[in-house]
């Protein structure tokens, strides 16, 4: 059997109460960080791999129940704005960011000019 390890996300914030004895889907964005086999195992664990992967952000919440999507606050601050939007228009974060620090003459030129 295969495990997930999970990084990231820390704190939701919501001004909705969240009930005792009631069940929540969260439905998180995530992507790998890197995949694991043991060196040494048992015969149980001998295909098993471990899957690091870090939380993005958080896309939905629901109240399993009612089927109620439960408001959070989430992208607050800017660079957070900014991980939401670049994932949601290329699929992927951490590849767009390395062409961006590869292009930063070219993109803080772009930027320079626009301030003229």
């Amino acid at each position: 059997m295969n495990r997930i390890i999970l990084s990231g996300l820390r704190d939701i914030k919501t001004d909705e109460v969240v009930e005792a004895n009631k069940d929540y889907g969260l439905l998180l964005i995530a992507s790998r960080l890197s995949v694991e086999t043991p060196d040494t195992f048992t015969d149980e664990e001998k295909d098993e791999q471990k899957y690091k992967m870090k939380i993005s952000h958080l896309d939905q919440i629901i109240d399993l129940k009612t089927g109620r999507e439960v408001k959070f606050k989430s992208g607050q601050s800017p660079s957070q704005k900014w991980r939401w939007i670049v994932e949601q228009k290329t699929g992927e974060y951490d590849n767009f960011m390395n062409w961006m620090l590869a292009n930063q003459d070219r993109i803080i030129e772009m930027y320079l000019e626009t301030l003229k």
